[in-house]
């Protein structure tokens, strides 16, 4: 009996002597946990930090630029090109050949940024134009790999080959009237039956394509119309939009955005800013403050601003 009481004691003043430790433990613990987790803290608020500070830098040279489009250019001899610029698939383009009936459709193949020769084939038979489809935007940059044959090839699919017709880049032919020329990449030149000029999306500097023969523009002799389908700078930036600008003083036709933006940066009477859905004559140019001048010298054509599925973002290049 002796024996337990004095083991009992032993127990008691041990369990005594441990709690204090345990406190002493438990606070230390709970210390340096704390401790720790500050420290995570403040590591993930610094790379949350440079993470924004680096995202900053990648995104805020440009500028975003509105909705890209597309155009339908109706001639005076009556014939409709429709130049869909950049664009991926949508139920937009069926409205297009249904409303429009265009004779000619010029559609991206190049994949990445724009539809592949599969979806671009597919296109074409949303479209159903009457007369040619044109390959453009492919061949210009390194991913950009795609051989115009495998357009041709997809369009057998829906009996379309019929349709094909193929550039090469600096080649000019007449289609129905209207001279057409091939500037690389997605750029075009061209003539109307009366001798109006028109350049679809002006980048020079950024289209590795672009034919050497015209690397001073002044060859190019004269331009009247430059339409611009969105902001990208392999489709125009604001140091090419100034050389045309000085060169051959042409309207400039763009996405609305991106107009008010070049507004502030060209002479705000050349830039016609306009919405999808947009149909202009000369008779809108006139009431939107184009020199009536200007004007006298332009056929009786009409644009069309239509929708295209890209994006649209302003790199300021001076």
């Amino acid at each position: 009996m002796k024996n337990k009481i004095i083991f009992l004691a032993l127990v008691v003043i041990i369990v005594a002597a441990i709690i204090p430790l345990m406190g002493i433990y438990l606070t230390k613990s709970t210390s340096e946990e704390s401790t720790k987790n500050l420290v995570d803290l403040e590591y993930r608020i610094k790379k949350l930090e440079w993470e924004i500070e680096s995202l900053n830098k990648r995104i805020s040279p440009y500028i975003y630029g509105g909705e890209a489009v597309g155009y339908v250019i109706e001639f005076e001899n009556g014939v409709k090109f429709y130049f869909a610029g950049d664009t991926g698939l949508s139920s937009d383009l069926r409205l297009i050949g249904e409303y429009y009936k265009p004779d000619v459709a010029f559609l991206p193949i190049g994949n990445i940024y724009t539809t592949d020769p599969r979806a671009a084939a597919y296109a074409t038979s949303l479209i159903k134009p009457s007369t040619y489809v044109v390959p453009t935007h492919y061949g210009s940059f390194p991913e950009l790999t795609q051989d115009p044959k495998q357009f041709f090839e997809e369009l057998k699919k829906y009996d379309l080959e019929d349709k094909y017709l193929e550039f090469k880049v600096g080649e000019e032919k007449e289609i129905l009237g209207i001279k057409v020329e091939w500037l690389g990449h997605n750029h075009w030149l061209l003539e109307t039956p009366n001798g109006t000029r028109i350049l679809i999306d002006p980048e020079v500097k950024y289209n590795p394509d672009f034919p050497t023969k015209y690397r001073e523009l002044v060859q190019l002799e004269d331009i009247d119309l430059i339409l611009v389908t969105h902001g990208h700078f392999d489709t125009m930036t604001l140091s090419d939009l100034r050389k045309w600008g000085d060169l051959f003083d042409p309207i400039f036709i763009t996405p609305y955005e991106l107009g008010i933006w070049l507004k502030s940066r060209l002479p705000a009477y050349k830039i016609l800013a306009l919405g999808q859905g947009s149909r202009i004559s000369k008779i809108e140019m006139l009431e939107l403050g184009v020199e009536e001048e200007k004007v006298k010298e332009i056929s009786n054509i009409v644009i069309n601003v239509v929708p295209a599925a890209h994006s649209s973002s302003i790199t300021p290049v001076e």
